[in-house]
């Protein structure tokens, strides 16, 4: 989902920034609850934030912020989810979603400043995950 989410914001003037944020600077930053879903998988979690610029005479407003959740697999970590296991990629369509307006902002030459944000984990299962009723912080 990271490289997508590159390759399409990477190259683009309006797109003036790309960030990612992931592992232990989620912990730094107060993502705790994200970070405890995504830390039981082989690939850290991560946030990706790309700053789209389409009004250059006011480039430090932002006008919109798009959102969205990108959970690639979600097995529901200890709470594991039986029913609809087999739909359970989807729980990614939030970021897809964001992606897609990223890409229709780039393509269509929107002329306001928004930024894009992508969380992208697997909920999977493993001796460190954690676990129902744990405090986590967000």
């Amino acid at each position: 989902m990271e490289a997508e989410f590159r390759k399409i914001a990477e190259g683009h003037a309006q797109v003036k920034s790309i960030e990612m944020i992931k592992g232990q600077e989620l912990l730094d930053q107060g993502m705790g609850l994200f970070h405890a879903v995504g830390r039981c998988a082989l690939s850290e979690p991560r946030c990706m934030i790309a700053k789209f610029v389409g009004d250059e005479d006011n480039a430090d407003r932002v006008d919109l912020a798009i959102v969205g959740k990108g959970i690639t697999y979600d097995t529901g970590g200890l709470n594991i989810k039986m029913a609809l296991m087999e739909a359970m990629h989807a729980d990614k369509q939030g970021a897809s979603s964001v992606m897609g307006c990223l890409q229709a902002c780039i393509e269509l030459k929107i002329k306001k400043n928004i930024t894009f944000v992508c969380a992208f984990a697997e909920n999977a299962i493993g001796p460190d995950a954690y676990k129902p009723g744990d405090i986590l912080t967000a």
